[in-house]
């Protein structure tokens, strides 16, 4: 079974043939009306190059969107334009004829015609640009008024051509419809994302050219007719914006558009009012230099003018990036109240107009996006996508990801210069980030290991202690049942009695050396450690330290204490030198433990979970630990803080 064609390619080629027919039919009586000496109407050709110009984008968008309703509007506009080009271009030949019947009929085929061209059909046109829906629930009441007016429009043009409803009565009507769409299409635009915004811009760029063109028609209600072409210019905006919105950087060229469109007419204005002014002012005589005044006026405005209208516009399209201080303060604003990196992201995106930022990790994971979930895939195989080291301490931290505007290639230069500034606070926001979380991983690091620590010390106390107790006292009690009827057997059961007590005390001082050595006790920091350093085998080891050391708190002594321990026997155990030296050092606030040997660590050494501890005892207590090894030495440093 063989598929059909596209209904895409249906639509698009039925328009195609319908708007050949038309205009072959416009063309046919346009001649009929030359042949017989009549010139050819600018408004016949106006229509005819506006029919054309709608019914093509909507074979366009048909092609690539067949189900839109665009499609639909677009052709019945094309259509109206292209009738009223065929009843203007007929009614002169039909009189000519004698058929002033027919005259008319094509008159009111022509008024017909404009109607469904550019009435209300075009204002609902705007609403649903350009995903062929409307903006949300709240409005489904416009399509209903937008046809009730055409319905009225036609209704009047049909009974009273030269009513008041007809001529102009339902002007208002026209003009809120218009002001309603115009508002849908700017919601588009605040709410949209960068596609849809191209897409409007598009749109926008279309509206600029035909209001510069129609201008003096649109002040004094006259002028040029071929000024109407421009009004092609709409659909076919329509259809780029629809089928290739990311065609080329649309945003530059409806802002430079936009900055040179005003500041034109901003000088005509300051050129027309310095005129009027002088010619008011001075005699008639004199009234001959306003001209000049007025020239001399607009030059010396034409530099600070651009540059004011040049901030504005940039300030309005690309947001704060021409000035990245600013930027940066906008930013900052957000800091204190951000909840989290993700709203330091959406401030600055929307601070600089971007389409999206994220911050990924020194190993690619994603951390925060603006907006929200906007990360699409690795960066390798992005488009249109650009990053920004984060580094802090001369350390990079992470990365911030750029997602660019429409038609953009690569990152603009003040883009980069404000991302730039922006990024030093993102880095340290990130790195505090990062040091909270470190801060919470040691603090359930310590919480299990005090955890640990009484589940040992539990199972010691019951499993140990509890069962010799238990037994001391049943003899002791058997011994007094016994003292006066058995004074032998009696003396034996305490003989018994005072073992396991003996028994229990050996094993309180297990258990309470274990929580803090007895060397440590009963010498303090210094003599421990001496004292390990000379029970250390086969190496011989010495120790540096001044004495006496400051005063330490018992927790800071029994990290340094474990520290220089574990340091000893790593070595003992893995070093291929002949000496090791501990050291015992005060600076400023911190006791630095230090052990070291002249022979480096062996070939394929890692370190163990040994000095994993000695790491997580120093950054209990605030501190660090590094080892450095080669091949001559292999050092252990342990920073902690006295305070």
């Amino acid at each position: 079974m063989t598929a059909g064609p596209a209904p895409g390619r249906t639509t698009a080629l039925a328009l195609a043939s319908l708007g050949a027919l038309l205009v072959a039919l416009l063309l046919a009586v346009a001649a009929v009306g030359m042949s017989r000496g009549h010139p050819f109407e600018p408004y016949v050709v106006t229509n005819l190059v506006v029919g054309a110009g709608y019914l093509a984008p909507a074979a366009v968008i048909a092609w690539h969107r067949p189900r839109s309703w665009l499609v639909l509007l677009l052709a019945v506009g094309g259509v109206g334009h292209l009738l009223s080009g065929v009843g203007l271009a007929g009614v002169r030949p039909a009189l000519d004829a004698g058929l002033p019947g027919l005259s008319d009929a094509l008159g009111v085929l022509a008024g017909l015609g404009w109607l469904f061209g550019l009435g209300p059909l075009f204002q609902l046109l705007l609403v649903l640009y350009p995903d062929g829906r409307l903006p949300s629930r709240r409005w489904s009441w416009y399509p209903w008024a937008a046809v009730g007016l055409l319905v009225v429009s036609v209704g009047a043009q049909l009974v009273d051509p030269d009513g008041v409803l007809a001529t102009g009565g339902l002007a208002p009507a026209d003009l809120a419809l218009t002001a309603v769409a115009v508002g849908a299409l700017v919601g588009r635009y605040r709410r949209g994302d960068e596609a849809v915004r191209g897409q409007v811009l598009w749109l926008l760029l279309a509206v600029l050219v035909l209001v510069a063109v129609n201008l003096e028609r649109a002040v004094s209600g006259s002028g040029p007719e071929f000024g109407l072409l421009a009004f092609a210019c709409v659909p076919v905006a329509m259809a780029i914006g629809i089928v290739r919105h990311n065609l080329l950087d649309i945003r530059v060229v409806v802002a430079r558009t936009v900055l040179y469109g005003a500041l034109v007419a901003a000088l005509l204005a300051v050129y027309a009012v310095v005129a009027a002014a002088t010619t008011w002012l001075f005699p008639v005589d004199r009234a001959g230099w306003g001209p000049v005044a007025a020239v001399l006026v607009v030059a010396f405005a034409l530099g600070p003018l651009r540059d004011v209208l040049r901030r504005g516009v940039n300030r309005a399209f690309y947001g704060g990036r021409a000035d990245p201080a600013v930027a940066a303060e906008l930013v900052g604003r957000r800091l204190g109240d951000a909840a989290g990196l993700g709203d330091v992201l959406e401030q600055a995106r929307s601070t600089l107009r971007l389409p999206g930022l994220e911050v990924r990790d020194p190993a690619g994971e994603v951390l925060a996006t603006a907006p929200p979930g906007a990360a699409a895939g690795p960066p390798h195989i992005r488009t249109g996508y650009a990053e920004i080291a984060l580094t802090s301490r001369g350390e990079q931290v992470g990365t911030l990801g750029v997602t660019l505007r429409t038609g953009e290639f690569s990152l603009h230069r003040d883009d980069s210069a404000a991302l730039s500034v922006l990024a030093g606070p993102i880095a340290l926001l990130l790195r505090e980030s990062a040091l909270a979380e470190a801060l919470r991983t040691s603090r359930a690091g310590v919480v299990r290991a005090r955890e640990s620590e009484r589940s040992l010390l539990h199972r010691d106390l019951h499993d140990g202690l509890g069962p010799t107790l238990t037994d001391a006292a049943f003899r002791a009690d058997a011994a007094a049942n016994l003292v006066h009827r058995d004074p032998d057997a009696a003396v034996a059961l305490l003989a018994d009695v005072r073992a396991g007590v003996r028994g229990a005390l050996d094993e309180v001082r297990r258990v309470v050396y274990g929580l803090r050595p007895l060397a440590l006790e009963e010498r303090g920091l210094l003599g421990a450690v001496r004292e390990r350093a000379a029970s250390a085998h086969p190496l011989p080891t010495t120790v540096d330290a001044p004495d006496p050391l400051p005063d330490l708190t018992p927790a800071v002594e029994l990290a340094a204490y474990r520290i220089a321990s574990e340091g000893i026997a790593n070595a003992q155990r893995h070093s291929r030198g002949r000496r090791v030296r501990v050291r015992l050092e005060h600076r400023a606030d911190l006791l630095v433990v230090a052990v070291e040997d002249d022979g480096g660590a062996p070939d394929g050494y890692r370190p163990g979970v040994g000095l994993r501890s000695v790491a997580e005892r120093a950054e209990e207590l605030g501190g660090s630990a590094e080892v450095v090894a080669d091949d001559t030495t292999w050092l252990l440093t342990a920073r902690l803080p006295l305070r």
